[in-house]
């Protein structure tokens, strides 16, 4: 699709690590035409379970990255030196994480939680959020039902 074209591409990954089941995340970065063009988004935040340090990666091309430093050094506040510290020293001790485990746990207590409630569960293997189907409960639209 941006094969001929100038298009650059902002590639959102912050779930890659919570992915349930037998399935597997196909990173931007394993497609070398694409690493030329794309900015691929981390969160360790999201990967170690530790959202409230607010520490994230953006990876791309030095040519990428170079513009991209223009713009992010007024756009965001910093991390405190031993949170990176720590975090240099996890990722070269440990260098990957088994949170997937963990929230598709999480998720499944939820579910078996809500089997009689008469929602449907709408089948996702890569996130902890659910949707449900409403419609064995009621048939006014969503807004109103939410209500």
């Amino acid at each position: 699709l941006v094969k001929a074209s100038n298009i650059l591409i902002l590639a959102d990954e912050v779930y890659e690590n919570i992915v349930f089941s037998a399935d597997k995340h196909h990173s931007i970065a394993s497609y070398p035409a694409l690493v030329e063009r794309s900015f691929k988004v981390g969160s360790f935040g999201k990967t170690l379970h530790v959202t409230g340090w607010k520490l994230g990666y953006c990876a791309a091309p030095e040519f990428l990255t170079t513009e991209f430093r223009k713009i992010h050094q007024y756009m965001v506040f910093s991390v405190n030196t031993p949170i990176q510290y720590a975090m240099a020293d996890y990722l070269a001790d440990e260098g990957s994480t088994q949170i997937s485990s963990m929230y598709e746990g999480l998720r499944n207590v939820f579910l078996d939680s809500i089997k009689e409630s008469g929602f449907k569960p709408l089948h996702s293997e890569g996130t902890y959020f659910q949707l449900l189907d409403y419609s064995a409960l009621s048939n006014m639209s969503e807004v109103d039902f939410a209500k």
